[in-house]
């Protein structure tokens, strides 16, 4: 009930940041120092780009959750997290909601991300924050250290923004059923044979196919104990006006302001033409794109006909 009073009302977006498979080893040997910087970086990042006049120009509240496992069970660090859609003006007088259909833009995002969250983690390197053991010693070298972080530069890092949940009510279920998951569930589970365990996984590689995987018991331990997290560690958190030092504030300045400033209707689907009910929209931001002009085939052969001469004129 407690959290039930605290939603808005308000729809709820779901973005998840994920870090580079390529940090997996690394993450494995300082789960403490990384995953906090993961928190840190995908929170900041939500932040600063949700301030920008551009994207929303508010100030914005979140939950944040760490999941450290893919469907095979191998390492894959990621934080999913579930944002009201909207935020509070800078001088805190008024609601502002998104002008976008996507909230904010998942390639600002994840540019932003990737800066931070490397910027954080050479901080760390140089306040010897960081252990290397194994194979990743040699990494222990600052110009080695460098090597390894050079390329993260050249590939784009996953954000992604899934469709929002249908309103409060779906966030509550989300949160029960995610919030305190495990690396696998019982459903997940279907054998355990001459010492070997088999169980259900989607391969995210391949459409969410559905297959089989079996492991021996030790590699199934291995892989299940990846996911134990330091003593300690907080791994659901709050950020913004919903963060634990100004949620009792802020949260039900947010429910004033929202009675005074409600939800806008939302509009019907942008059309090009009334036998169109389709529209296209912008591969960046995906803005409706309205159909200003068509030209015949015939038509773009003389205009780029007209435009060689001109050119060799």
């Amino acid at each position: 009930m407690a959290r039930q009073n605290e939603l808005l009302p308000v729809a709820y977006v779901h973005v998840v940041f994920t870090l580079p498979h390529q940090l997996s080893p690394l993450a494995l040997q300082n789960k403490k120092v990384l995953y906090d910087l993961l928190f840190r970086a995908s929170a900041e990042t939500l932040q600063e780009v949700a301030r920008d006049l551009r994207h929303l120009g508010a100030d914005i509240g979140f939950l944040s959750v760490l999941h450290t496992w893919g469907q095979n069970l191998l390492a894959h660090p990621h934080v999913h997290c579930v944002i009201p859609a909207g935020g509070l003006s800078p001088d805190g007088a008024r609601w502002i909601h998104p002008r976008y259909p996507f909230f904010l833009p998942v390639h600002v995002l994840s540019r932003v991300f990737r800066g931070k969250f490397v910027a954080g983690l050479k901080r760390r390197f140089l306040q010897q924050q960081l252990t290397f053991a194994g194979s990743l010693q040699p990494l222990a070298k600052e110009k080695a250290f460098r090597s390894f972080l050079r390329p993260l530069f050249r590939q784009n890092w996953v954000v992604y923004a899934k469709p929002p949940f249908g309103g409060p009510h779906h966030v509550l279920g989300y949160l029960a059923r995610y919030t305190h998951r495990v690396a696998i569930t019982n459903h997940r589970l279907v054998a355990f044979e001459h010492d070997q365990v088999t169980f259900r996984w989607k391969d995210y590689a391949h459409g969410n196919k559905k297959r089989m995987m079996t492991l021996g018991s030790q590699e199934f331990l291995r892989r299940f104990l990846l996911h134990v997290l330091p003593r300690g560690f907080v791994r659901i958190r709050s950020f913004g006006f919903l963060a634990n030092r100004r949620r009792a504030t802020l949260l039900p300045l947010c429910q004033r302001l929202l009675v005074a400033y409600p939800t806008p209707h939302t509009p019907a689907a942008v059309t090009s033409s009334p036998t169109q009910p389709t529209c296209f929209r912008c591969p960046k931001c995906s803005t409706p794109m309205l159909i200003v002009e068509r030209f015949s085939v015939t038509t773009a052969w003389q205009l780029s006909t007209r435009s060689a001469f001109l050119d060799s004129s």
